[in-house]
């Protein structure tokens, strides 16, 4: 017991003893002719005594009684209501592989100063007005190892324009115009990229539907499959936050039916996979003329199968 709290009881324990040593006092003046002229006064000295005894009394016994039992039962309430949201939000989330949501918009920088040798890359986006100041730390991470796979969006498309549309501080001349500027950045770092480099860099150029910006790591060393997503809303893309996501990575196709297991990291990659694919099947369609040799660039140049490969995890 605390030195406050032993305080505490000294001084309850006077207030009520000397709440009723007053009462009983004055109580017997009340009563003494001696004092009659003054009788009302020792009434209300007398009653205040008793009523500071009971009062005190009766608190430290709700106190130590009746409030114990109270706190115990909200307790009780809490610690229910606490496993209800924990079961139902964080270890659902836990499950699903959420691992939080970004303080600000997505950091590029630190995202690719944390890759190493024979990571890959996915990003499906329609284009990030920040890359021209951030191309030359995709150039270092592909010369150092890293597998870049990316959608981009094509310019003067019909979904650019409605994106642009919606977009605040956009036109779709200025949405154009920076679609262009992405892909020129993007040619800047191929020219750059000669044979010898082990990383490698595939870009299909998309008409389709923006969908959702995503950008997905997958680890080779530790096998985990990290994830960041966000939503085309009225604000830029490069000034929204993003979610963040993680799994371990799984080889070969698995199908999910029940909705109850899905994590949403596998979601995400299962989804880019779905859009690479449809672009790939473009691409080597025979004879097919909507295809153009731009709409698919890629680094090294001798390596144009291997950059149309997503990760297999051999």
């Amino acid at each position: 017991m605390t030195t406050t709290i032993k305080l505490k009881w000294l001084l309850a324990l006077v207030m009520i003893f000397g709440g009723f040593t007053v009462y009983k006092i004055f109580e017997g003046l009340v009563h003494n002719p001696a004092y009659q002229e003054y009788e009302w006064v020792f009434k209300i000295i007398s009653e205040f005594g008793l009523f500071i005894s009971v009062i005190v009394s009766a608190g430290y016994f709700h106190h130590w009684f009746i409030a114990a039992e109270e706190h115990k039962e909200a307790e009780i309430s809490l610690r229910e209501t606490l496993s209800k949201y924990v079961d139902g939000v964080l270890l659902n989330s836990v499950k699903r592989g959420f691992l939080g949501i970004t303080n600000k918009e997505f950091d590029f920088s630190q995202i690719m100063h944390g890759l190493k040798p024979g990571d890959y890359v996915y990003w499906l986006i329609t284009f990030d007005p920040r890359f021209k100041n951030k191309s030359r730390e995709l150039e270092n991470a592909i010369k150092t190892g890293v597998h870049f796979r990316m959608l981009i969006l094509k310019a003067d498309c019909r979904s650019g324009e409605l994106r642009a549309a919606e977009t605040n501080g956009f036109n779709p001349h200025e949405f154009n115009e920076y679609s262009k500027l992405f892909k020129v950045s993007l040619e800047d770092v191929i020219s750059r990229i000669d044979d010898t480099i082990t990383g490698s860099l595939g870009v299909f150029v998309y008409d389709g539907l923006p969908s959702l910006p995503l950008f997905i790591i997958i680890r080779k060393e530790s096998r985990k499959v990290e994830v960041y997503n966000s939503f085309y809303l009225t604000e830029p893309v490069s000034k929204m936050p993003y979610l963040h996501w993680e799994t371990e990575f799984k080889s070969g196709n698995q199908e999910l039916f029940e909705s109850d297991h899905w994590n949403m990291s596998e979601l995400f990659l299962d989804y880019f996979k779905k859009r690479w694919d449809m672009e790939k099947e473009k691409l080597y369609a025979a004879g097919n003329q909507d295809v153009q040799p731009e709409d698919f660039i890629h680094a090294p140049a001798a390596a144009r199968e291997k950059c149309t490969e997503l990760f297999t995890g051999m």
